[in-house]
């Protein structure tokens, strides 16, 4: 290698140009700055194995060709930056027909279950569970002891569980 192409004058003369080139198309500092060093780490390699006679329009070409590598790396999918609500948003599972399928199934499984629950058991589950009444409020409503609430609401939790999960 002469002087001229020489890593480390190379380096002195060029690097500040690829890094403004990087960081205008990036804003970025820290990313032009590695993309950078990776630029003149190939050039260095390239350079071994053949002579690059230009090597800032090598080096331009090369770090378009990085910037192009990395985004389609890391910005291709961005979904750590969206919040719960809008990546949940994305995809309707309610749309799918075998998962439409399946929850009507469950909710017949568990309608037929809470028909054939005992009337006191299915009041206090009805009454706790989904008009979401506490056990004192419940026992008041349904003039019986909060004690008995709760064990009719055990109850009505174990025969549902068992009723609607056949597998355990």
């Amino acid at each position: 290698m002469t002087s001229r192409s020489d890593p480390q004058h190379l380096y002195a003369e060029y690097a500040k140009k690829v890094h403004r080139y990087l960081f205008l198309r990036t804003g970025d500092e820290e990313l032009s700055a590695d993309l950078t060093q990776e630029c003149f780490a190939r050039l260095i390699k390239q350079s071994r194995q053949q002579t690059i006679t230009h090597p800032l329009p090598y080096l331009y070409t090369l770090a378009g060709r990085l910037l192009v590598d990395y985004r389609r790396r890391h910005e291709t999918w961005r979904t750590g930056e969206l919040d719960d609500d809008t990546l949940g948003s994305l995809v309707d599972d309610a749309a799918r027909p075998d998962l439409l399928y399946e929850a009507q199934r469950k909710m017949a499984t568990l309608e037929a279950a809470l028909q054939r629950l005992p009337e006191r058991s299915r009041q206090v589950f009805l009454l706790c569970r989904l008009q979401e009444h506490t056990y004192d409020s419940a026992a008041r409503h349904l003039n019986i002891s909060s004690s008995s609430v709760q064990k009719h609401l055990a109850l009505a939790l174990r025969y549902l569980i068992d009723q609607t999960n056949p597998h355990d």
